[in-house]
């Protein structure tokens, strides 16, 4: 059980180490805020579901409900919780690299520790849900980086934490399939890291987009 837990983490602890050798200017202190906001952003967002799903509104009715439940509950929630346990990222010292980094970090924090949370539950598919889950969790961060970002250069955009809050409560819905609709999810995965490199690179290189 212990390695498995320890297997949970893993992906934190590599791409820690890659983004660190691979980005001159990420500092260590970057990836320590990005895990310890991570972190925080799971209490809030356990409280607020508890509390939320348990109003009628949230009864699953149909499958168009049970979709509109998976957008507000897991989209909007968490997302709003991460974004608002990032703004605190000192950005203004900070790359467009480095800041994308250390919110990607930041998601990847609370993706890894959910899966630790459904393993000691009783969920034995670690590998599929890092393979998936944590990497949702860490493309919708940065998105919601992507805002925070263009919010602070003067550029505000609110679609990539639309994008953020659309795609994640898409890839819960179908992630909860059992048959070939959870492919839609792996698709909605890819077209949210898709989604991040555009982003990416409008806060990154803005005369390239000052247009727009």
């Amino acid at each position: 059980m212990v390695v498995s837990l320890v297997l949970c983490f893993c992906p934190l602890i590599l791409v820690c180490a890659v983004l660190r050798a691979a980005i001159a200017e990420f500092q260590i202190k970057y990836a320590l805020w990005a895990i310890l906001l991570g972190l925080a952003s799971v209490i809030p967002i356990a409280a607020l579901q508890f509390a939320v799903e348990r109003l009628p509104f949230f009864q699953p009715y149909s499958l168009a409900h049970v979709l509109v439940t998976a957008i507000l509950l897991n989209g909007l929630i968490e997302e709003s919780v991460k974004l608002v346990c990032m703004l605190p990222i000192p950005s203004r010292n900070m790359t467009a690299r480095a800041f994308f980094a250390t919110a990607l970090l930041c998601g990847m924090a609370l993706g890894c520790f959910e899966t630790a949370v459904y393993f000691i539950s009783g969920v034995q598919q670690i590998t599929l849900r890092i393979a998936t889950a944590v990497v949702i969790h860490s493309a919708c961060a940065m998105l919601s980086g992507a805002y925070i970002w263009l919010h602070r250069a003067g550029r505000a955009r609110a679609a990539p934490f639309v994008f953020a809050v659309l795609l994640h409560g898409v890839y819960n819905f179908f992630a909860g399939f059992d048959n070939l609709f959870w492919w839609f999810s792996v698709a909605t995965l890819l077209f949210a890291v898709l989604e991040c490199r555009i982003w990416y690179q409008r806060a990154a290189h803005p005369n390239e987009y000052s247009a727009q």
